[in-house]
């Protein structure tokens, strides 16, 4: 007697969504949507600068209800600017497609936004993002106040751009481009190898001093990952610096010879 094939056994529970169809699955570890915030104008924000996170549901033409959302202050930062937005699992829906927006505001007005669809969380896209906004339509960014105090005494370097020649007498891998630039005279930015860097810098007739220094978290191969953290600890450990011209030595402690840069 033939015998009748057994059916399936229907999905039961959230944790089994998985194996009823592909990309249906939630992270189970995640709770919250991290990352880093950046743009790519050249220009520093202003004190009263907000920034605001929101994960909506991409998969709905309405999605002025976001499933969670957030403002902090910057509070004088600058980017690259960390954030973390939890959210509760219980309104996460594993077939449908959820995005994460961002927008920095001054005076309750936009300045930058996030310009495409960046979708997280469902269907195998990632808890851990770094997002590039852009200007927000219309929106003109105010230019940031003279510098005051200490860091002004820096005029030749306020302002400039430098590229990264050598490190401690070890030259650089070709092709690569390290930098370091200085928007303003108390800030500092530039690119790592890899990753974008920013953070503050106190400058003196000699003296240089790094603080507060944050960056993107993108990785890149092994030998340029090794040159980026060998060349952003050097920016940290930086004591004294002499600038000839187009040519910036940088001096820091644990290193016979300084970081070189040529100016761009």
């Amino acid at each position: 007697m033939a015998t009748r094939p057994r059916r399936a056994a229907p999905c039961l529970a959230l944790a089994a969504l998985a194996a009823c169809g592909a990309g249906t699955n939630l992270p189970a570890p995640s709770r919250a949507v991290t990352g880093h915030v950046t743009y790519r104008e050249r220009m520093a924000l202003p004190p009263d600068a907000e920034l605001r996170i929101a994960i909506v549901d991409a998969s709905r033409a309405d999605s002025s209800r976001p499933v969670a959302d957030t403002a902090m202050p910057v509070a004088g930062g600058q980017v690259p600017l960390p954030f973390s937005l939890p959210f509760d699992r219980g309104r996460i829906n594993p077939r449908r497609d959820y995005a994460i927006q961002a927008t920095i505001t001054s005076g309750g007005k936009p300045l930058f936004t996030t310009p495409l669809v960046v979708r997280v969380i469902t269907h195998d896209h990632p808890t851990q993002v770094d997002l590039v906004l852009a200007r927000a339509p219309g929106t003109a960014v105010p230019e940031p106040a003279p510098a005051r105090g200490p860091a002004a005494k820096a005029p030749g370097l306020g302002g400039t751009k430098w590229v990264l020649e050598d490190i401690g007498g070890t030259g650089v891998i070709a092709g690569v481009r390290a930098t370091l630039e200085f928007p303003t005279a108390d800030r500092a930015s530039g690119s790592g190898s890899c990753n974008r860097f920013s953070g503050g810098v106190t400058i003196g007739d000699s003296t240089i001093v790094f603080s507060r220094m944050i960056s993107t978290k993108i990785a890149c191969a092994p030998p340029i990952m090794a040159q980026e953290t060998k060349y952003l600890q050097a920016l940290q450990d930086a004591e004294r610096y002499a600038q000839d011209g187009a040519s910036l030595s940088v001096y820091a402690k644990n290193m016979e010879k300084p970081l070189r840069f040529t100016r761009e």
